[in-house]
């Protein structure tokens, strides 16, 4: 499916044209769902301000369907979806997988959608991400919330989206038209496939 956004879009939660696509692609995604409490991951080639846009409004549409939903920025290297909810950065993923934090840090956005910033403290990605308390994590997340969502780095230009597949159960994959070679779509597709990761839903961003 294929979403437009204006030039210099903001992220609008009252925008019912754009939600009622989302909520499209939402039904779209479920259809190939094969467990209960999914684990997703929002992927794309190149990170862009409408990519950040795109993975909140999957999420508030999820979350609209009256689904608890938990949205993670795992883009270790360009943090974005605190600015796009405009919540606090201070203490988020990173915090918690170095045990830094033991309280709850997740941010309510609405009734039914959460949401989990990076932290500011600066790391290794991959050595963040490979840590053991990182898949501990996400089962406590699984006993409070029906569907996680990660927001990643460029799939195929850092590996940390890579590694973190492997605790996902389907990518959701972000393409921008006019931007986004053919080749290095199937590359990605591959690479994916390589690492047994099912794709779910690919969204066109124009």
């Amino acid at each position: 499916m294929t979403i437009k956004f204006k030039r210099k879009y903001f992220f609008n939660p009252y925008d019912i044209t754009i939600k009622e696509r989302f909520y499209s692609i939402c039904n779209n995604i479920e259809l190939n769902l094969q467990k209960e409490k999914p684990i997703l991951m929002i992927s794309s080639l190149v990170q862009t301000q409408n990519i950040t846009n795109a993975t909140a409004y999957l999420a508030l549409a999820f979350s609209e369907q009256r689904k608890r939903v938990l949205v993670v920025d795992a883009n270790l290297r360009q943090p974005s979806l605190h600015h796009v909810f405009n919540i606090d950065h201070s203490f988020g993923l990173i915090n918690l997988l170095l045990r830094e934090q033991n309280k709850d840090t997740t941010i309510k956005i609405t009734d039914y959608l959460s949401c989990l910033s990076t932290g500011e403290d600066l790391y290794e990605p991959m050595t963040l991400l490979t840590l053991e308390t990182f898949p501990v994590l996400i089962e406590e997340w699984k006993e409070h919330f029906d569907i996680i969502l990660f927001h990643t780095s460029d799939f195929l230009n850092t590996p940390d989206a890579q590694i973190l597949a492997k605790h996902c159960d389907g990518v959701v994959l972000m393409i921008q038209e006019g931007r986004d070679k053919s080749e290095r779509i199937a590359n990605a597709r591959k690479q994916l496939e390589h690492n047994k990761c099912e794709i779910l839903g690919a969204v066109i961003i124009s």
